[in-house]
């Protein structure tokens, strides 16, 4: 293969949450080293060039001296010796100089925040080599790549060495130079790129169990140290009394138990498939050095599974090695075949690839059935089920750095998801859905909502990131019709969306409750398809570009086929937790009409007599948050602009029509800065809270203003209406200006001014609003990558200026007109905040 398309290393995992658009895990930083007990021995480190106990190096002793009468063997890519304390590997000279990849996952611990320590641990590629007497285990880079016979070769292979991060003296020498070293402190050592927990102590660490397999050796260890501090990956806060869910502020004594697996890189790599930005793949990428291209080119190319057809020459075949999803025994009984199901949702978009029987949901032997067996094994994708209070599921895949083949595909599903799950269907669809209009809801619906999240993440472990353009992608109209949701397999064009459940449809639509989550859709078939139907004529990745255009270029006629253009923040069609965003406002619309039911029922739903009113007051601030949604669905039509991704075939951007972004202000005026009534219910307000709901209220109303004045929102009206043919086709600075004035400041102009608390907290949000954007913070304004955060570049200062002048007038018309004192006193409040805001340099 040629060695150009080898990846990089450090990209060997693209975790995705469910709920925060996803990331990679972090590494640990480098800790200041062991702190022994009293009386404990200190630790010798991993080729410290000394033996334990201080001993001095000698060189190798014979075979039968090191591994001697009471060593437990076992024979596989090394053999492994288990000698009382000891872990002793012997490497024979085939295992030298060959790449690896080394994994370290939790299996269990004293701490457990989801955030960081079920999401770390160690992913690197590793070498052994040989150094005289001396065993190197060294990192190896593969983010740059050259052609090897070109003379950059000499320095781009040295810069791919890595760091060294360990050293082993070599204690005896086996059959055909097999090299034997004592590796029982590698795991037990505060080495960074392993990702140990704090200050390992290796007086109360040990090494637990070892295995050796053909390809792999896996080792068990009980690593004791310290917690992480408190937001750092394994910290952070948690409830009383639970330290293994956060832990306290300062460091306390914490001890894990991590499974470490070394599997062989495989000896055939699979040939990649170029990355394309038309449709989504989570992808790696390397700078080739012995490009023709003047310049250094970056190479990107997908992360996928290895799938060959058993039958090369069938249209549809199995394949020689399925993808199977391990899953966790320790996951909930009831839940487990919700959750195989969730995995072989995706056997019919295989289908489409041209495999049949490709991937499967099974449920992992216990350690009793098969001891041999991990979930944690490097050979293994798993579904991890963790007991965790964070409300949360992630996937994410590890992956051969030279090709993008996926060696191990992962999900998280925490304990708590369920309670997320709950709240997302009461508050969406419990209108539609009689199952959801109690609580608990029954097992067969919450199974069936965790096969939901668990086909998503799914989807991320196969190689696919979110596509939040999908659902954008159906008319509103169409969501609303069971014919057609039947026919396109759910309300958005794919399960990549944080799209969660139709909350367009109204009951009168008569929508059947399975059509009201997300499925697989067509932009998943079309994505695997894509990704990974063999083009058997095709020796190279540059030969299959022709095909996959071909492919790609679908998108054009069908619309449900797009992806998210990459850099297209401010597509108003590109937005998560939305659904039937292709039009907002009619959507959201109709998504209030729901909500408005929702809390009509919380309080025959939430209360119960001999409970508490926590799960009302949890509740109703979920309907607010959702109201909140809403109106950030909307506000994301101004300044908006439609995208898709064309390669070289004509624009890619187009700006939001003018009508429509007054539409969507319009929109704003009368339900967000205008408290809808359902949420001032004196009837729930009182049974949740003694006070609060004024500032809840605020801080909503507030966010939208802020997301509406952002910088890069306002630069861009001001760019639009610049490259606009006519200038009155634009929807301008200053029509925002004039459309905002008269829906936050409509009680100037009445013949009798009155204006309430949630209005003056609305007006006093906006000269907020205003004032950031004039007067940024010292932070934006050292941002010297971004010069819009300088208000004086543009016209937003004019602008703004402009309107506070007309603003203050106004106010001081309208104050002999003011009905009430406390009117009088915020319309001087009003003229005085703006002075001080126009007077500031």
């Amino acid at each position: 293969m040629n060695l150009r398309v080898e990846l990089r290393a450090l990209a060997l995992v693209s975790a995705f949450a469910f709920l925060g658009c996803g990331g990679t895990a972090t590494t640990a930083a480098p800790s200041a080293g062991p702190t022994p007990e009293a009386g404990a021995q200190t630790p010798t480190r991993p080729g410290g060039g000394q033996r334990p106990g201080g001993q001095e190096a000698s060189g190798p002793k014979p075979y039968e001296e090191v591994i001697t009468e009471d060593a437990v063997t076992q024979e596989g890519l090394f053999s492994v010796h288990r000698i009382d304390e000891k872990l002793l590997f012997e490497i024979p000279t085939s295992g030298l100089y060959t790449e690896m990849l080394l994994i370290g996952r939790p299996v269990e611990s004293t701490t457990q925040d989801p955030g960081g320590f079920f999401g770390g641990g160690a992913r690197l590629i590793v070498q052994w080599e040989r150094q005289g007497n001396r065993i190197v285990l060294r990192d190896r880079r593969h983010n740059l790549v050259a052609d090897s016979t070109d003379a950059i070769w000499r320095q781009v292979s040295g810069f791919r060495q890595g760091a060294v991060l360990a050293t082993f003296n070599i204690e005896a020498f086996g059959a055909d130079s097999a090299a034997v070293i004592d590796v029982s402190d590698l795991f037990l050592s505060n080495i960074p790129e392993l990702d140990p927990i704090d200050n390992i102590n290796r007086g109360r660490s040990w090494v637990d169990q070892a295995w050796a397999f053909p390809e792999n050796i896996n080792v068990e260890v009980t690593q004791s140290g310290q917690t992480r501090p408190s937001g750092g990956p394994g910290g952070g806060g948690g409830p009383p009394g639970f330290p293994g869910f956060g832990g306290p502020q300062g460091p306390t004594s914490q001890t894990v138990k991590m499974h470490f697996s070394m599997l062989k890189l495989p000896d055939d790599p699979m040939m990649p498939r170029w990355h394309d930005e038309r449709v989504g793949f989570i992808s790696s990428r390397a700078f080739d050095l012995s490009s023709e291209a003047h310049r250094t080119e970056q190479k990107r190319f997908i992360h996928r599974f290895r799938l060959e057809k058993q039958n090369p020459n069938a249209e549809i075949s199995d394949p020689v090695e399925p993808i199977i999803y391990w899953i966790d025994p320790a996951t909930p009984d009831w839940l487990k075949p919700w959750i195989v199901e969730g995995v072989n949702k995706w056997q019919p978009a295989f289908e489409d690839a041209g495999f049949s029987n490709a991937i499967f949901g099974r449920v992992a032997p216990t350690p009793e059935e098969d001891p041999d067996f991990s979930l944690f094994d490097a050979r293994h994708s798993a579904i991890y089920w963790r007991p965790s209070t964070v409300a949360n599921a992630t996937g994410g895949q590890i992956v051969d750095p030279r090709t993008g083949e996926i060696l191990k595909g992962e999900v998280n599903m925490y304990h708590n998801i369920m309670e997320l799950l709950k709240n997302w269907y009461f508050i969406q669809v419990s209108p539609l859905d009689e199952r959801a209009q109690s609580l608990p809801l029954p097992d067969s619906l919450m199974g069936r909502l965790v096969e939901y999240v668990v086909t998503h993440e799914i989807g991320h472990s196969i190689g696919f990131p979110h596509n939040m353009k999908a659902s954008a992608q159906f008319p509103v109209d169409s969501i609303r019709n069971a014919d057609f949701l039947e026919r396109m397999n759910g309300h958005v064009a794919t399960l990549m969306d944080y799209s969660r459940f139709n909350y367009v449809a109204q009951p009168e639509d008569n929508i059947p409750p399975h059509l009201l989550i997300p499925n697989v859709g067509p932009y998943d078939h079309f994505a695997v398809k894509w990704g990974y139907t063999p083009i058997p004529e095709a020796r190279t990745p540059d030969d299959e570009k022709a095909q996959l255009d071909e492919w790609a270029r679908e998108q054009d006629q069908f619309p449900w086929l797009r992806f998210s253009t990459p850099d297209a923040s401010q597509d108003p069609e590109d937005l998560t937790e939305a659904v039937g965003d292709a039009d907002a406002v009619r959507a959201n619309t109709l998504g209030m009409r729901n909500l408005e039911r929702v809390v009509e029922m919380l309080i025959p739903v939430a209360e119960t007599p001999g409970e508490s009113y926590d799960e009302l007051e949890t509740l109703y601030a979920q309907a607010v948050g959702q109201w909140g949604r809403y109106m950030g669905h909307v506000a994301a039509i101004v300044g908006g602009a439609y995208t898709q991704e064309t390669y070289g075939r004509g624009p890619r951007f187009e700006p939001v029509e003018k009508a429509r972004q007054r539409e969507a202000v319009e929109f704003l005026n009368r339900t967000a800065f205008v408290i809808p009534e359902m949420f001032l219910n004196d009837e729930i307000l009182r049974r949740i809270e003694n006070d609060g709901v004024v500032e809840r209220f605020r801080d909503q109303q507030a966010r939208v203003l802020t997301s509406l004045f952002s910088q890069a929102r306002l630069e861009r009206l001001a760019e639009f209406e610049a490259l606009a043919d006519t200038p009155a086709e634009a929807y301008t600075l200053a029509d925002l200006m004039t459309d905002l004035r008269g829906g936050v400041w409509g009680e100037l102009s009445q013949s009798n001014v009155r204006i309430d608390v949630y209005r003056r907290n609305v007006q006093r949000a906006f000269l907020n609003a205003v004032d950031r954007r004039l007067h940024p913070t010292e932070e934006e304004l050292t941002r010297r990558f971004n010069p819009a955060s300088e208000p004086w570049v543009s016209d937003v200062r004019g602008v703004m200026r402009a309107e506070l002048e007309d603003l203050d007038r106004l106010a001081e018309q309208a104050l002999p007109r003011a009905a009430d004192a406390m009117t009088r006193i915020h319309l001087r409040d009003i003229r005085s905040e703006i002075a001080r805001i126009l007077s500031v340099d």
